[in-house]
C-alpha cells in the first residue's frame, strides 16, 4: 500500500500543479492521511476509509471557500465596455448605409437602431454590439 498511496499523492499533486482549478488537491491530502495511517500500521480497509473521509472533508471545506475567494473578475473588453457610452458620428448613418462612430478613442462601424439618419458630427449612444458593428441612437447634446 505504500507505493499505492505515494502514487496517489504524486499523481494528484502533478494534476493539481498542471491545472489552474482545484481538481485534485483533496485527493492529495487524503492520500497523505492514508499514508500516515499506513505508517502507523493500520490495516488496508482503515487506510481506504481515511483516504475517502479526508478527501470528502477537504472537498466540503475548501471548494466553497475557493469559490468565494478565488472568484475571477470579468475584465471588460472593447466589445462590452462601449455599450452605454456616447460616441461621435464620423460618417453618416442612414437606413441603407452603415456609418462610422468614434467611441472611447476607437472607430467602429455603426447602424441606427430605428433606421433614422445620423449626420457627421452628431452624438449618439451605443445600445448594443451586433457582430462587428454598433447599434446606436441619436442623442441631443
Amino acid at each position: 500500500m505504500l507505493w499505492i498511496w505515494l502514487g496517489v499523492i504524486i499523481v494528484t499533486a502533478i494534476i493539481e500543479l498542471v491545472t489552474i482549478d482545484l481538481v485534485s488537491i483533496w485527493f492529495t491530502l487524503g492520500g497523505i492521511g492514508a499514508l500516515i495511517a499506513y505508517a502507523l500500521g493500520l490495516n488496508q480497509t482503515i487506510q481506504i476509509i481515511i483516504f475517502i473521509i479526508l478527501s470528502v472533508i477537504c472537498i466540503g471545506i475548501s471548494r466553497p471557500l475557493a469559490k468565494k475567494y478565488l472568484r475571477t473578475q470579468t475584465v471588460s473588453t472593447n466589445y462590452d465596455r462601449v455599450i452605454g457610452q456616447h460616441g461621435l458620428v464620423l460618417k453618416r448613418i442612414d437606413a441603407d448605409t452603415r456609418g462610422e462612430v468614434k467611441v472611447l478613442s476607437m472607430e467602429w462601424s455603426a447602424s441606427s437602431v430605428d433606421n433614422s439618419t445620423l449626420e457627421e458630427g452628431d452624438y449618439c449612444e451605443i445600445l448594443a454590439v451586433e457582430g462587428a458593428h454598433l447599434v446606436v441612437k441619436k442623442i441631443n447634446k
